[in-house]
Parts: C-alpha cells; sequence; structure tokens
C-alpha cells in the first residue's frame, strides 16, 4: 500500500480534530520521526509493516476503549477508527503476503 493510505488516514483524523498536523501525525499516531511522511514521499518509499501495525494497534486500542461509551462523538470515532484500522490490516496482509509469498521463501 502506498503513503497514499497515511495520507488518508492523517486527513481522517485531523478532520476529526484527533491530530493537528503531519508531524502530531507521524510521532502520535504512527511512532516515527515528525518527518517520516515527508522521508517516504521523497524516497517514494511504502510505509512500513511495522509502522502500519503500530497504527492498526492505536485505532483499534482507542476504538475498544469507547467502543461502549454513549457519547455521540465517541460512537463516530469508534466506526471511524474502525475503518481505518481495517484498512491498515488489509495493507499489512498485502506487504505480508508480498514477503512470504516469493518464490525463494515459498521453497519453489
Amino acid at each position: 500500500m502506498s503513503i497514499k493510505l497515511l495520507e488518508h488516514i492523517q486527513a481522517e483524523l485531523r478532520s476529526a480534530g484527533i491530530v493537528k498536523s503531519t508531524p502530531d501525525f507521524c510521532n502520535g499516531w504512527l511512532g516515527r520521526s515528525e518527518g517520516y511522511i515527508r522521508t517516504l514521499r521523497h524516497h517514494d518509499l511504502k510505509p512500513s509493516v511495522a509502522v502500519l501495525s503500530v497504527c492498526s494497534h492505536k485505532l483499534g486500542y482507542y476504538a475498544d476503549k469507547m467502543r461502549h461509551s454513549e457519547d455521540v462523538q465517541h460512537k463516530a470515532w469508534v466506526q471511524c477508527f474502525d475503518r481505518l484500522k481495517g484498512l491498515c490490516d488489509q495493507a499489512i496482509a498485502q506487504q505480508s503476503e508480498a514477503i512470504w509469498s516469493t518464490p525463494e521463501r515459498m521453497g519453489v
């Protein structure tokens, strides 16, 4: 999955008022330095499985914390976080399969 996934997640979290900036997102939601997305863009790289895992886990953690809340805003965030976590998990699965399914790793 391309950097567009991270940009999409960041945009959704920003529009919800959860993150304030790209550095805030990189540091707080990806566990990376504030210039992580800029570095990916500059070197035309994909986000690592580790970074996607951190983001997925944090989205799931906060969705679970708010899942039983009666607050309308919390319910909206749970839906958003669950959807974004699903996108991260899908990207993790695609990248993981691309690693293990190469002929040399399949024993072919």
